[in-house]
């Protein structure tokens, strides 16, 4: 395990093009798959190092395709697949994932997964990737270099003050976003590099990529 510098977490939910997942991986890159994200990794020819979970969503087809893969049961209930795969990262000592499948379908899953990310992201070089948007939390000083007209939106987990921006179409000075009072969608890159801060919460930001 100790030469996996990084993973790319594959759960159960619709992966993006096979072009684009190939983008996140290299030699040093751990491929695991969250119980079900096991039939979605084979549906995109890959074959992951390891696949973690209660074992429950996998099917006969996929579990005979991946007979050589070591899978590691575990009963747990209290959490998701999603969290048992990074909680296995973190006593693993791997810092960084990407994941994919962690939206679409259900919206349940869908915002349950939003709620992990911000769990996880203080412990976890964390980044959600779907067939859209690049997705990651904020909640210190960042710099982006993203290309002009490049579309972005930021979401408040909770209350979000002195939430500043530059290189953005419609800038921010000291503002407050909240949950049902205002958001931040559909910005756009005037320049490189973008420039966000805020002083309290945590923002949801949504780079819009699609490949």
């Amino acid at each position: 395990m100790a030469h996996w510098k990084k993973a790319l977490v594959i759960a159960n939910g619709p992966l993006p093009s096979r072009r684009r997942i190939a983008g996140w991986l290299d030699e040093e890159t751990l491929i695991v798959c969250a119980d079900g994200g096991a039939n979605r990794a084979r549906a995109r020819a890959l074959i992951p190092h390891l696949v973690i979970g209660d074992l429950d969503s996998i099917t006969p087809g996929t579990a005979a395709a991946l007979a050589g893969v070591e899978t590691i049961r575990v009963e747990d209930q209290e959490n998701t697949d999603l969290e048992k795969v990074l909680d296995y990262l973190l006593a693993h000592g791997i810092t960084a994932a990407v994941v994919l499948g962690a939206t679409g379908r259900r919206p349940d899953h869908t915002l349950a997964n939003f709620s992990i990310l911000a769990k996880y992201h203080s412990r976890l070089d964390l980044l959600f990737v779907d067939s859209w948007c690049r997705m990651e939390i904020i909640d210190r000083p960042v710099q982006l270099d993203l290309a002009p007209g490049t579309t972005l939106s930021m979401l408040p987990l909770g209350r979000c003050e002195g939430v500043t921006t530059g290189g953005l179409a419609y800038p921010l000075v000291h503002q407050v976003l909240e949950p049902g009072v205002r958001e931040s969608i559909s910005n756009r890159v005037s320049k490189s590099p973008v420039e966000i801060s805020l002083t309290v919460g945590k923002l949801l930001l949504f780079i819009v990529d699609k490949k």
